[in-house]
């Protein structure tokens, strides 16, 4: 018993003598803590810790540096889509002249040909028939001569209004020169369509022009050929086309240009009305253009 009591006074004084030795109670873990920072220095002196803050502060400018870098170019390409769409809205007018007649506006042969290959690997897939109009028109060389340049262009570009308002979408009419123009018929079930709208074509441009004080009646030639029965390509349908165009010459129409009464201050347009005297009377003058 009394060893017991010995040995517990001795743990007690042991226990007081720790604790005024070091002050007061160490938190749990801070010996361990203590421990790793010394080691962490052991194995990380000083200079390196130094050389990994520069290398961080040069990481950080170097990014900057590189995202300074990237606004410049984001910038500049920003600036470059700009001037790429400025180019494109001023060269679409110099495209449009490239690929079309400037009298008419009509699509140039260079466009023409390409649309009909087109239309022809269309006609192969999805077996169809496209068709090719030769139209001449008779004697204008005459009018040009009778009525001036001037006049012709004005009558051309009559004409080509005409013919564009009577052909579909999918077609193409192109002044292939002077006064001949080539109309495609893509995609047509049978060579008859072709035939149905030549003739309202035809029709069409026979009504009479009323320019420059004159009413002018147009004789006008046409020829058809058909893809795929005429013709493998273009250059053999065109050939075909022409030979048709000079077969029908002289037999529809004739050209002739009649003279109508000049009125003060009148206008002559593409639909000026016949007008009359004090008496009543219509003065005209008509001129036919011979074959």
């Amino acid at each position: 018993m009394a060893r017991n009591s010995r040995t517990s006074e001795t743990v007690y004084l042991n226990a007081v003598r720790g604790t005024k030795h070091h002050g007061k109670r160490r938190t749990p873990g801070a010996s361990q803590q203590s421990a790793f920072g010394t080691e962490a220095m052991r194995v990380l002196p000083p200079s390196s810790l130094n050389a990994i803050t520069k290398e961080i502060s040069e990481f950080r400018h170097l990014a900057k540096k590189t995202q300074h870098q990237i606004d410049i170019l984001v910038a500049r390409n920003t600036g470059l889509q700009e001037e790429f769409a400025t180019l494109i809205q001023k060269g679409a007018p110099v495209h449009h002249s490239a690929h079309h007649d400037a009298l008419t506006g009509l699509p140039s042969r260079s466009l023409l040909l390409d649309r009909f290959r087109q239309a022809m690997f269309q006609s192969d897939r999805n077996h169809k028939r496209l068709a090719l109009l030769s139209l001449d028109l008779d004697k204008f060389e005459s009018i040009n001569d009778t009525l001036g340049h001037a006049a012709g262009d004005k009558l051309l570009h009559a004409v080509a209004r005409r013919i564009t308002a009577v052909i579909r979408g999918a077609d193409t009419a192109c002044r292939y020169g002077g006064a001949r123009f080539v109309i495609m018929l893509a995609e047509i079930d049978s060579p008859t369509f072709a035939t149905a709208l030549a003739m309202e074509i035809g029709g069409g441009l026979s009504e009479p022009y009323h320019i420059a004080g004159h009413e002018i009646h147009l004789g006008v030639s046409l020829g058809i050929s058909v893809y795929p029965s005429d013709g493998q390509n273009f250059d053999d349908l065109m050939s075909l086309a022409d030979v048709a165009t000079r077969h029908n010459k002289g037999t529809g129409m004739r050209t002739s240009i009649t003279e109508l009464p000049h009125e003060e201050g009148h206008d002559a347009g593409l639909h000026d009305p016949l007008s009359s005297d004090n008496s009543g009377r219509i003065h005209v003058t008509e001129r036919l253009i011979p074959n």
